[in-house]
């Protein structure tokens, strides 16, 4: 909506990408950067279970399509199959993996110290940061400096700059899986150098969290 964001009657800005995963974290972050500031939507992705898109819409692609719109610095709109053509297992469709999963979301952001200032950064990554594709690692912080948030789309081996977290000198590090919302502490580390990181066997995706003090994510 860039030719008329400097409208005074558009509050926010929001998109669809339908199958598109790969075209959130660009649209996201283009309309999060322009001028004046505005709220930006990721309306509508692909449905949970969808039959139309080609493939199979999985529980992981459902967290893909949450977590690039989050990190990008935008929100995000989950729906499923069953519930927008109102059928009837709509009711059953309430408790899916995905949306379960969108619960997990909620509440990993809601307890990192003011979320709202959350400011999308690739520069976090030492190693191994991707905007572009279908499977992505990105990374965002508290703009002070108190947390820093990762999300890897898939299993893989990267490297953080330590230096982002400036709030304090030590730095909590832990897994949070986001397909089930369990927690796994990594150690303390000192916040200058680089340090490596591999995500746990076993997980699909996965977030670190790197903070000035312990967190922990309520139990879904």
């Amino acid at each position: 909506a860039s030719f008329i964001h400097d409208e005074n009657w558009l509050a926010f800005n929001s998109m669809q990408t339908w199958n598109g995963v790969k075209l959130i974290y660009p649209m996201v972050s283009k309309d999060y950067n322009l001028k004046p500031v505005k709220p930006v939507l990721m309306a509508e992705g692909a449905y949970e279970a969808g039959s139309e898109y080609g493939f199979d819409v999985s529980p992981l692609w459902i967290r893909r399509q949450a977590y690039y719109s989050y990190l990008a610095g935008g929100h995000h709109t989950y729906g499923h199959n069953d519930s927008w053509r109102v059928l009837p297992t709509w009711k059953k469709a309430l408790d899916a993996p995905g949306a379960f999963q969108m619960g997990i979301l909620k509440k990993i952001f809601l307890v990192r110290k003011e979320w709202w200032y959350l400011v999308p950064d690739q520069s976090i990554f030492a190693s191994g940061g991707q905007t572009s594709g279908e499977v992505l690692n990105l990374a965002a912080r508290h703009k002070n400096g108190k947390w820093v948030m990762v999300y890897l789309g898939s299993k893989t081996t990267f490297s953080i700059n330590m230096n982002k977290i400036t709030a304090g000198d030590k730095v909590n590090a832990f897994w949070v899986e986001p397909k089930t919302g369990d927690l796994v502490s990594i150690g303390s580390f000192s916040n200058t150098g680089v340090e490596s990181f591999s995500t746990p066997d076993g997980w699909e995706d996965a977030i670190l969290i790197l903070e000035t003090s312990g967190g922990s994510i309520p139990t879904p």
